[in-house]
């Protein structure tokens, strides 16, 4: 099991110690080797001139720490919305009362008050499945950060969670999952992937009360600014503000799941940014980005070190610190970061 040492402002409750923690003025041991750190011996060590922490690096894995009751919250969030959707699915919903998730979607910004907790909730890939539920609620909270760090308006951000909730509810009328990843769809199984925003707008676009511009940015969540996406192959004068927000925390969601954030961010800066609003890609990917300083990665030369700055010049290539060295892989192209730990 790999060792990193970690400075005491680093240290956190529930990391292993892979070594004791030794006073060096009286050679006593302050924690033994393979203890759970607590609070206490936290607060402890900061009393004695000590040898190096070490700590195993599976311990220091949880980048985003989140309390276990924020990990319930969001579970229970996405089973809360499993049922609407699922509701909104079987019967006319024109019809249908939406009370439960208007419900929903107004004590979602409540409980989830820190951007921190809703960026943690959505990098919970390891802990849960991915599937139209959790994916959508990861939709909403991505899209509320964009919303906040564009400083848009609140009546935006509450039209960009109910847009994100629902925006492929089209999903549960294909005849496959697109989740699940043993499965390559063939083309025609593709072509009726790429109808799903319609079929979601179907249902959406008669819900009573709603606002018609939720309707309109979900049947537009994959149409792209350089008009590549899908159904309709519009660009970015025809799709409104919510769509072009929708997109792209959809984009990021999907890309997370089978890519770490520096490479996420390569991606969407360098491969998809025609697709994109500039503006909002930008705010969004410098934001993201800051929230990643301190955490520790695994280099392609096997090295793991801490990120410990992030270049505006090249936000997917941060400096990174390994002991007493600093790398800026922004001038070391060699170099590649190839895991977050």
């Amino acid at each position: 099991m790999q060792k990193i040492i970690v400075p005491i402002s680093k240290c956190i409750p529930g990391m292993i110690t892979s070594g004791p923690i030794i006073d060096l003025k009286t050679g006593t041991t302050i924690v033994g080797q393979n203890q759970e750190l607590t609070p206490e011996h936290i607060k402890n060590i900061q009393n004695f001139v000590h040898t190096d922490i070490w700590v195993y690096l599976d311990s220091f894995n949880k980048v985003w720490n989140l309390p276990v009751e924020t990990i319930e919250n969001y579970k229970k969030y996405s089973s809360a919305l499993m049922a609407v959707v699922n509701q909104m699915d079987q019967k006319d919903t024109s019809l249908l009362d939406i009370s439960d998730f208007e419900a929903l979607c107004q004590d979602l910004p409540t409980d989830f008050t820190a951007n921190y907790s809703l960026l943690g909730c959505t990098n919970l890939i390891e802990q849960l499945d991915c599937n139209t539920y959790n994916h959508s609620l990861n939709v909403a909270f991505i899209s509320m950060l964009i919303c906040r760090w564009c400083n848009l308006d609140n009546h935006l951000i509450a039209s960009a969670i109910k847009a994100g909730l629902l925006h492929d509810i089209g999903l549960l009328n294909l005849s496959f999952d697109p989740f699940d990843p043993s499965f390559t769809r063939n083309a025609d199984e593709q072509a009726e992937y790429e109808k799903h925003p319609i079929y979601s707008y179907n249902l959406v676009s008669k819900l009573k009360d709603l606002d018609p511009i939720i309707p309109k940015a979900i049947l537009a969540h994959h149409e792209h600014c350089d008009g590549s996406g899908f159904p309709v192959h519009i660009s970015s004068p025809y799709i409104n503000l919510l769509g072009k927000i929708l997109g792209l925390a959809d984009t990021y969601d999907l890309l997370r799941h089978k890519h770490h954030i520096f490479d996420t961010l390569k991606i969407l800066l360098l491969d998809l940014l025609p697709q994109f609003d500039p503006k909002l890609l930008l705010t969004f990917c410098t934001n993201i980005a800051t929230y990643y300083v301190g955490t520790f990665v695994i280099l392609n030369t096997g090295e793991i070190g801490e990120v410990i700055f992030v270049n505006p010049q090249c936000l997917y290539r941060p400096i990174i610190k390994i002991n007493d060295r600093f790398i800026n892989l922004y001038e070391h192209n060699e170099i590649d970061i190839i895991a977050i730990k």
